[in-house]
């Protein structure tokens, strides 16, 4: 079970639960200047447990206002991970009294039995209270187990709602005009994916590629647990295009391309009902989500990050930025070799060739990040409590191969990287965007110096809540 740390290691500008356990991203849909969040929620224990679908909503992803629990289970399973159809014209019939229905797209899993399949409900009251619809499941199982997490969306090729969904070690597409009654148009990832294990929490988005003659790509994006193969937990993205019925892949690749190089990202997707693509993903491992020392909750998820696609010499490649968190951050200031912190929640801003960058405490404890012109690697191996891989089957994974993460980069030379560190998360965006790691840190005692070495110029920033 998750353990009471040493010290309080909530972050500050991060959404964490009130109490309890948290673990993937819902729901994601911006309406009227709001953002809803809702996620992967067990109220009664901070471990993993029958799952509910927990509610928060902010008008700018860093401020957040808890809501009420919005999906309970029922008598055909407890709440998987799913999303949000935002019914402006009323193509379910749910309406009434002029309100627009929010309709939630989500798998029902038997615990029991394993069963999986989809279900909907809708909401009348901005996303509040939710009714089952009364035909559920509306997506039967087709006697595939690992049949879970749609993610909903409007098909402007076709007219109608799409959704994407995982299927075993593939993905599947469904359409619909109604939301209730659905017909499947197709599937990818059979013969083609290059890590064989069990797909989960799928997206498809439509991101600009910077390209004035190919303005725009699609992006499929999964994620997977693969132990035996350094037992990670990653999201594997897939660039190419959507016809309205199926994903093809037009980047072919040697190796998987995946959306962050860390440890601490997973299942991630992106808001509906927004102009942009804008991306949460849970920001722990889900290898040993139940054994982090966080006390009263567990579980929070990245900052919000905006996608987009950029061309390199190898193909198009995904970029993450950071999204909405300017007017946080307080100056910026040319650090020295040496810097004392006064707060926990800081971002450093990086250009050079080559270096080296730690975060130290008092008690011997960091975390580095180390960059040369074709590589950035980041050791937490001496960062601080690392007691909670202990709880984990080793069969899973190595605990070596959970402390240090090494990546090419995309373009090499010179380096231009922002590090974002929040009390226990780390995350750093390098190259544009084009290299991204998250990765969760318990040190005992609150770092309190930053140190450079090499070829670097660093300077720091307060980011204020």
């Amino acid at each position: 079970m998750s353990k009471q740390g040493k010290r309080d290691f909530r972050p500050n500008i991060h959404f964490t639960p009130e109490k309890n356990w948290n673990n993937d991203p819902n729901g994601l849909i911006y309406i009227d200047g709001i953002w809803h969040l809702y996620y992967q929620h067990n109220p009664n224990d901070v471990v993993w447990g029958p799952m509910h679908w927990g509610h928060a909503v902010s008008k700018d992803l860093i401020h957040w206002e808890h809501l009420p629990v919005a999906l309970y289970p029922d008598e055909i399973g407890t709440m998987y991970s799913g999303s949000m159809a935002y019914d402006e014209n009323n193509t379910s019939g749910f309406a009434k009294y002029g309100e627009k229905p929010m309709v939630a797209v989500y798998t029902a899993h038997n615990m029991e039995t394993g069963l999986e399949q989809q279900c909907i409900a809708y909401s009348l009251d901005q996303g509040k209270h939710f009714e089952k619809y009364y035909g559920n499941p509306v997506i039967e199982n087709p006697g595939t187990p690992d049949f879970r997490d749609p993610r909903v969306f409007w098909n402007d090729k076709k007219d109608c709602w799409s959704l994407v969904l995982a299927s075993g070690d593939h993905a599947e597409f469904y359409a619909s005009q109604d939301l209730k009654n659905w017909k499947k148009t197709g599937e990818f990832g059979v013969g083609v994916n290059k890590v064989p294990t069990v797909w989960e929490c799928t997206d498809l988005i439509r991101a600009k590629t910077g390209n004035e003659f190919d303005g725009f790509k699609w992006i499929l994006i999964v994620s997977m647990i693969h132990p035996g193969t350094e037992g990670r937990a990653n999201i594997q993205y897939f660039v190419g295009d959507f016809d309205g019925d199926t994903f093809q892949c037009t980047e072919i690749t040697d190796e998987p391309l995946w959306i962050d190089f860390g440890f601490d990202n997973y299942a991630g997707v992106t808001y509906g009902n927004y102009d942009r693509p804008v991306y949460l993903g849970w920001g722990v491992n889900p290898l040993y989500a139940n054994f982090v020392p966080t006390g009263e909750y567990s579980g929070l998820m990245t900052l919000p990050r905006e996608l987009s696609l950029c061309e390199t010499e190898e193909g198009y490649r995904l970029k993450t930025k950071p999204f909405g968190i300017d007017e946080y951050r307080a100056g910026a200031f040319p650090i020295g070799n040496q810097k004392p912190l006064l707060t926990e929640s800081f971002g450093l801003l990086v250009q050079g060739n080559f270096g080296r960058i730690a975060l130290k405490n008092s008690r011997g404890e960091e975390v580095v990040i180390e960059v040369t012109v074709d590589s950035i690697t980041v050791d937490r191996s001496k960062s601080g409590d690392l007691s909670y891989f202990d709880d984990v089957d080793p069969k899973l994974f190595k605990k070596e191969d959970l402390l240090v993460s090494t990546t090419k980069r995309y373009m090499r030379g010179n380096v231009n990287m922002e590090i974002i560190f929040d009390v226990s998360y780390l995350e750093i965006y390098a190259d544009g965007g084009l290299e991204t790691a998250s990765v969760c840190v318990y040190p005992d005692a609150p770092y309190q110096v930053v140190s450079t070495d090499g070829d670097l110029e660093v300077k720091m920033y307060t980011i204020k809540k």
